[in-house]
């Protein structure tokens, strides 16, 4: 989006290659062209287009009906069938709902014969835009092959086990600038644009975005994105952009011309995706590939020297591949230890320490497995021993790596003398077989936790300072592994701890019988947004919610418990208000405090009547419906009312009621209950209705039941049962 002053600062032309996953863009799109619409939602037609666009549907002329416009480029989905048959995209376009993202493909004619080409549509009301307010931004992304987009497809079905399961749509900023105007001023940005940059709709609009720019900018290839934009043309690019915070980060720039019904040009989109983390991962792999070239060089120089010294060193190369396998900290060790024993040591102690530098714990390997015991007796004793104050600095006078070839001299049986309090321990060691010691520190990010100390007896070879630097060496790379296995470890425990913190305890309530139940994920963070809740309202009411924040991760966790507190607030009232007044409250809610979370969300007010029924009413955010399951077996779904997800336009919403029969049960659950990969919305709820009819009445042992049969899935799991007067 960039007149003669460009709008980015612009690293290069196309992006750092490197590794990704099949749902990142720049993969499954291959850079190449987008078709993009502009939709009037009032009249469901089709009023702007790229020349993308244009070739999808050639001949049409704009203004073009919906329908008519998808009939002209021969939408179907994946498997070839008709759009009318299946989840039509463009038709939920036409509802103002979003289109998170769908995979379908388009019917093409060449000279070569006809052929279908796969792509990925995203759409989204273009809510806030001035003059565009009532229309819709539909982008059309071309994936590189049909496998990539089956695999796209199912990653967003499986919700992309480490990421947002909406990353192709609320992962991406749209933009969209007035290209009639001077200065290509911006007229509307959706919200990943605000959480990714920092700058809100007001905030940004009528400005060209050349806001995002910084001392990094590339004047070359602002120039060569000023020529194209003045041209008229679509142009790609990777830029180093800037935050409202002033934080850096890399992003993936694809500015494509829409055009009019008469031609000219109207206006220029953007698609924007943050590829930060893939660009620092590559120069990671670029610096990881340079210390093992300059490994293998040291390794081949080594080759000259001695048979001996060529093997040790070819351990650094195996070293990073064997300890980079596991995030377990102690298997991570154990590891290390097999690779340096008998390599460069007889026996070996790996020594971790806590923040005041004290003995923690200690791990030791010896090469003879009938001793292992006799030194694990001496590890206890010599931990018992140590003198007071940081072991690290006392065993290594505050080197990071020490040689003592002569450790059996009486020279160092006096300096050893000082690290023990215990003079019998000295014997001890001598008697395992102690002639020569290394001792290297493995540095993490912030401190030096572990030591290694490699011994060697009498009858081995001293060891060298070329062993030194070996060791020095392979220090560097298990202490950072070693470091971050202690990270994933620690963040794996918070996690846990976060999620069983959020999970609420049913309340008793008379004449209710209440049970939930929550998986995580085995593939996923083991936390995120799915969540359940039942409140026992003022007066005579009981309410009922189950919800999904977007996102696998801690801080979906957090929003979740965010927006838990938001729904108890805004549910907690007196008068009773209606599950549709409740949740309108929540969505205001988030707006007003300016959160960015986005969720679904199902609640329900149950409510006992005199004659011993139950008055149930209930309205929804995008979430899967309720299902109620009547005295006779009977299981009936209630999707009578329907609603956008919370967090993307605060909009007045609808509900339903339904009276039950004392014995009802009514279960509300997250999507991973029911959406499997490959398969229709449909097919999951009616399995879902099946496996309810069959379940026993107690609410304990059906919820069981639906563990059992349904929990297997690549999806956190969520959902709590009432059974109603009985």
């Amino acid at each position: 989006m960039e007149s003669a002053t460009t709008s980015d600062g612009t690293a290069s032309t196309s992006a750092t290659p490197g590794s990704a996953s099949v749902t990142d863009l720049s993969v499954v799109a291959g850079g190449a062209p987008a078709a993009v619409l502009l939709v009037d939602l009032t009249t469901r037609a089709v009023v702007h287009a790229n020349p993308v666009a244009e070739q999808l549907a050639p001949g049409v002329r704009l203004p073009v009906g919906l329908d008519e416009w998808s009939d002209a480029a021969d939408l179907r989905d994946l498997d070839g069938a008709e759009l009318s048959s299946t989840e039509h995209p463009l038709s939920r376009v036409a509802r103002s709902l979003p289109v998170a993202g769908q995979a379908v493909s388009a019917g093409r004619v060449s000279e070569l014969g006809s052929h279908r080409d796969p792509l990925w549509v995203v759409a989204l009301p273009m809510v806030g835009a001035p003059v565009l307010s009532d229309h819709a931004l539909v982008v059309f992304l071309p994936l590189s092959r049909r496998e990539a987009a089956r695999a796209a497809a199912d990653a967003a079905q499986a919700q992309a086990q480490l990421r947002d399961r909406a990353v192709l749509a609320t992962g991406m900023s749209f933009t969209v600038a007035d290209a009639s105007a001077e200065d290509l001023p911006l007229v509307w940005v959706n919200p990943a644009f605000t959480a990714t940059t920092g700058y809100a709709l007001e905030e940004v609009v009528g400005r060209n975005c050349r806001f995002l720019q910084g001392a990094g900018t590339d004047p070359e290839a602002v120039a060569a994105m000023r020529r194209a934009l003045s041209a008229g043309q679509e142009v790609s690019t990777t830029l180093l952009n800037h935050r409202k915070d002033g934080t850096a980060f890399w992003n993936q720039l694809l500015l494509s011309p829409v055009h009019g019904p008469d031609g000219e040009l109207t206006h220029y989109v953007g698609i924007q995706t943050d590829v930060t983390a893939r660009i620092d991962a590559d120069l990671e792999r670029d610096r990881a590939l340079a210390a093992e070239r300059r490994a293998r060089r040291e390794a081949e120089a080594a080759h000259r020297d001695a048979e001996g010294s060529r093997a040790r060193l070819e351990l650094l190369a195996e070293a990073t591949s064997r300890l980079a396998v596991t995030l377990d900290v102690a298997e991570c060790r154990q590891r290390l230890l097999d690779l340096v024993v008998p390599g460069l040591g007889d026996w070996a102690l790996l020594v971790s320490t806590d923040e005041q530098g004290s003995v923690q714990d200690v791990t030791p390997r010896h090469r003879d497995p009938s001793r292992r015991g006799e030194l694990r007796r001496y590890v206890d004793r010599w931990i018992t021993s140590l003198a007071p104050g940081p072991v690290l600095g006392t065993l290594l006078g505050g080197e990071h790596a020490r040689l003592i070839a002569d450790y059996d001299s009486e020279e160092r049986h006096r300096e050893r003398a000082t690290w023990v309090s215990d003079p019998a321990l000295l014997e001890l060691s001598d008697a395992l077989g102690a002639a020569s010691v290394l001792m290297v520190t493995l540095p993490g990010r912030r401190r030096s936790a572990d030591l290694l100390a490699l011994v060697r007896g009498p009858g081995s070879p001293r060891h060298t300072p070329d062993d030194l630097h070996v060791a020095v060496d392979l220090g560097r790379r298990a202490g950072l592994i070693l470091d971050n296995a202690r990270l994933y470890e620690e963040q794996h425990r918070i996690a846990a701890t976060l999620q069983n913190s959020l999970l609420p305890q049913l309340p008793t309530v008379p004449g209710v019988r209440a049970a939930a139940r929550y998986r995580a994920s085995e593939s996923g963070a083991r936390v995120g947004g799915d969540f359940y809740e039942l409140i026992d309202l003022p007066g005579d009411g009981l309410g009922l919610a189950v919800g999904d924040v977007v996102g696998h991760d801690v801080m979906a966790a957090a929003a979740m418990g965010h927006l838990r507190g938001l729904l108890r607030a805004s549910a907690w009232d007196t008068t009773g208000p209606p599950p549709s007044l409740v949740l309108d409250r929540v969505d205001r809610l988030l707006d007003g405090l300016g959160m960015t979370t986005m969720a679904t969300l199902a609640y329900a007010r149950a409510t006992a009547s005199p004659d011993g029924s139950w008055v149930l009413e209930h309205a929804t955010a995008g979430h899967p419906p309720l299902l109620v399951r009547g005295p006779d077996g009977r299981v009936d779904v209630l999707d009578d009312v329907h609603g956008l997800m919370l967090g993307v336009q605060p909009t007045e919403r609808v509900g339903g009621s339904r009276r039950l029969a004392p014995g009802s049960t009514v279960l509300a659950y997250t999507d991973g209950l029911v959406e499997r990969r490959g398969e229709e919305l449909s097919v999951g709820l009616a399995r879902l209705a099946r496996t309810l009819a069959d379940a026993p009445e107690d609410v304990e042992h059906l919820c069981e039941h639906l563990l059992a049969r349904l929990g297997d899935t690549d999806d956190d799991v969520a959902f709590v049962a009432l059974r109603l007067g009985a």
